[in-house]
């Protein structure tokens, strides 16, 4: 009888619900009193401690339980280090909050209800359309010259979410929604209902429509290579026009390798004193990335540290002073920043886990666990790729949408397939 609360923790969805309730007050702590976050922190580690007791297990409830304990244990570190504490402290606590959201997502991996999450990911997609456009603060000029610049006076504006006062930066916000794209591909080319191909397809639609108004050149780039994965995975006849594309690419770039730097290089004067733009502003940044990396390679100099840490001590060139310039524009290199070296090595053993059981995943399932698996694995290329020219989560408005993605990764990637479906899988796997 004593041990009956305790097996309560075992259901997903009430773990879930448990370790979700002090998410706002870690996320938005500053618009809390100072014992609130504290109280959430008790709560959370009330709560894992409880559920590891009623499992038996204290490290094994994901396979990147290390690489995430590694990265918590870490904050503190960063707390010391870093020379502005109120700003670091905010972002640690809205950290735990991005983890906590991960587990009570990666526990419904043993919910039979998980295969319907691909319905919530398509009205996800159209949800965040809605509220990240008008709350994006577009720039005067353009990027893509195939967009006509007038369309954007017709857009709504001025609105803000809560805990955002500027507005999303366009590369923010399209990255953010270009997670959304792969998953909406998938479950077009692959669907067990028309319902739900039709919603994929306007899902699919709309959101292509708005990334190119974002013209996040970075969020552009990474969607085209996750479509090719992602449709070459689901439709055996494309893998080979992707190869044959791929090789063909290749060798463009090999003789006018200018092209693809021109996209990047080339600078919208319009915006050159609100923002970083071109390659050149990119790699000063990351230049001063690296730079603190090795001056700082243990501790980092705390998240949220980098625009103080650089304004003062490794001062930019190419980036005038007026511009914005929150991070690094690099997630691998602002994470070696912020968290040092062992803060890189535990992200990298993170993303890895991620992307290893989603490929087993795809590999082994069948019907709506395979497309959603397969898309959700488009969704993480477009987080990496993306991320070698921006940092698509270091708003915490984001930050903490990315770990609910993760989270659905994880969950998916140990969801284990009813009989029925592993008896399609055995006849399904000459597609893979």
């Amino acid at each position: 009888m004593s041990r009956r609360p305790l097996a309560l923790l075992v259901n997903p969805w009430l773990f879930g619900v448990l370790a979700i309730l002090p998410i706002p007050v870690l996320l938005f702590s500053q618009h809390f009193p100072a014992w609130a976050p504290v109280a959430g922190l008790l709560w959370l580690a009330a709560l894992f401690l409880l559920r590891f007791a009623a499992t038996g297990r204290w490290l094994r409830q994901t396979p990147a339980d290390l690489a995430l304990l590694g990265l918590l244990l870490l904050l503190p570190l960063g707390l010391w280090a870093a020379p502005q504490h109120d700003v670091t402290l905010a972002r640690s606590y809205a950290f735990v909050a991005d983890v906590a959201l991960f587990y009570a997502i990666a526990a419904q991996a043993r919910n039979r209800a998980l295969p319907w999450a691909d319905w919530l990911l398509l009205l996800g997609g159209l949800a965040f359309i809605v509220a990240i456009v008008p709350a994006t603060h577009f720039y005067g000029g353009t990027k893509l010259y195939f967009i006509d610049h007038a369309i954007y006076e017709r857009i709504p504006s001025g609105f803000h979410l809560p805990g955002d006062k500027n507005g999303f930066n366009p590369n923010m916000a399209g990255g953010l929604l270009a997670l959304f794209l792969p998953p909406a591909l998938a479950l077009s080319l692959r669907s067990e209902h028309w319902l739900q191909r039709l919603l994929a397809v306007i899902t699919l639609l709309a959101l292509a429509f708005v990334l190119l108004l974002m013209q996040s050149r970075g969020a552009l780039l990474a969607t085209l290579v996750a479509i090719a994965i992602v449709s070459g995975l689901l439709v055996r006849a494309l893998r080979w026009l992707w190869w044959g594309g791929g090789l063909a690419l290749l060798s463009i770039l090999s003789v006018r390798g200018n092209l693809l730097t021109r996209f990047f290089a080339e600078t919208d004067t319009d915006a050159v004193n609100s923002s970083v733009h071109s390659l050149a502003q990119r790699m000063e940044l990351w230049s001063r990335a690296i730079y603190i990396g090795t001056d700082f390679p243990f501790t980092g100099i705390g998240l949220g540290s980098f625009p103080h840490v650089m304004a003062n001590l490794y001062p930019t060139f190419n980036v005038t002073i007026t511009a914005d310039v929150p991070h690094a524009h690099n997630i691998y290199l602002q994470t070696l920043a912020e968290m040092g070296f062992p803060g890189l090595i535990f992200y990298l053993a993170f993303w890895g886990i991620l992307l290893f059981i989603l490929i087993r995943r795809v590999r082994r399932s069948q019907g709506r666990v395979h497309s959603l698996a397969a898309g959700l694995l488009g969704s993480m290329v477009i987080f990496l790729v993306h991320g070698i020219v921006d940092v698509p989560s270091y708003s915490p408005l984001s930050a903490i949408v990315i770990w609910g993605l993760f989270g659905m990764m994880m969950a998916v990637g140990l969801y284990e397939d009813r009989p029925e479906d592993r008896a399609d899988t055995a006849r399904g796997n000459k597609l893979i």
